[in-house]
């Protein structure tokens, strides 16, 4: 069974996530990377490409207008040339990266729950938990993760050519080539946006606890654990004596 995993440490979302069972999607402003999703974006367009793009805008807000008097006020507007000052440019960029930054939540999980940094990183110093969910290609919810890509560069995106499907990898996917020991899958929401969102219970599978997770805090989970409906494995992280390394064993 393919398992993604969700570090933990100890606060407010911690019981929703084991017991509820809701899950935590983020703003990409207030992730750990200053650059999330702030690709640089370029600008270079026909004439019509402009037009139409100032078009459906202009529908988005308006939509009671007919397809004819938003591609005539387009027009318009470009006759104006506002499109020639760089300042509307650097306006556009801004807003852009406001909405994605702000407007769409995103779930971060990882394909290894033995990372010694994770742990370190996101578990608090080996004092909180890490849960497996079942995320095989064809799992409801979980099976919507998508692998992260790393590059040494900042993507740039062409907002007027770069392909749809190309501005999602590089915009939501992308990041530092430093990050890479993450091994990150990430699930995207683009319509409900960021917040508490539930996921089907059956599909947490493992909880396991870090090297230092108090007795109380196993505790305190197991007691989160026992209001749910399905089974899970209990396991704790041990330290191999020879080796940088975790090893996973059934909790006691």
């Amino acid at each position: 069974m393919q398992l993604l995993y969700k570090y933990a440490c100890f606060s407010e979302y911690t019981e929703a996530l084991v017991a509820e069972p809701r899950m935590w999607f983020s703003a990409p402003d207030k992730l750990n990377d200053p650059f999330e999703c702030r690709p640089w974006f370029e600008f270079n367009y026909e004439h019509h490409q402009l037009v139409e793009s100032m078009a459906r805008h202009i529908r988005r807000v308006n939509p009671r207008i007919t397809a004819d008097t938003a591609t005539a006020r387009a027009v318009g507007v470009f006759l104006e040339g506002r499109h020639r000052r760089s300042e509307t440019w650097d306006s556009l960029r801004a807003e852009l990266v406001a909405r994605l930054t702000q407007e769409v939540g995103v779930l971060c999980l990882s394909a290894t729950g033995e990372s010694i940094l994770m742990w370190s990183h996101y578990g608090r110093c080996h004092t909180g938990v890490c849960l497996g969910f079942e995320s095989s290609a064809d799992t409801p919810f979980f099976g919507r993760a998508q692998e992260v890509l790393y590059d040494e560069n900042l993507p740039t995106i062409d907002i007027f050519n770069t392909p749809h499907e190309t501005q999602v990898d590089q915009i939501f996917l992308t990041k530092y080539s430093d990050w890479r020991y993450e091994k990150e899958w990430r699930i995207i929401e683009h319509d409900a946006g960021p917040g508490s969102h539930e996921y089907p219970g059956e599909l947490l599978r493992t909880i396991t606890f870090g090297l230092n997770t108090t007795a109380s805090d196993r505790e305190l989970v197991r007691s989160w654990a026992a209001r749910r409906r399905h089974a899970i494995t209990f396991q704790e992280c041990v330290l191999d004596r020879r080796q940088f390394k975790l090893l996973i064993r059934e909790a006691a």
